[in-house]
């Protein structure tokens, strides 16, 4: 990760996201990339805030800063 990214840290409801990160990793059970997502417990509505693509886990406060003062706004899904 070469700069920080910055992102939003509370649900639409007002309730701050329980936010969690966890490894993808290929074929080979070696790690390719790391999920970022928030999850809010009240609405049951899981978002994905960001996708490192590196081996490296990221750090908070280094790579990325969770922002509980701004309010995610939620993408509508197109369907086929």
């Amino acid at each position: 990760m070469t700069e920080m990214q910055f992102y939003d840290g509370k649900c639409k409801c007002g309730k701050k996201l329980d936010m969690r990160i966890t490894d993808v990793k290929d074929d080979k059970k070696q790690i390719i990339a790391w999920l970022i997502y928030g999850f809010c417990k009240k609405c049951r509505t899981t978002f994905i805030q960001g996708l490192f693509t590196q081996q490296e886990q990221p750090e908070l406060g280094m790579d990325f800063i969770i922002n509980y003062n701004k309010t995610i706004s939620s993408v509508k899904q197109k369907r086929k």
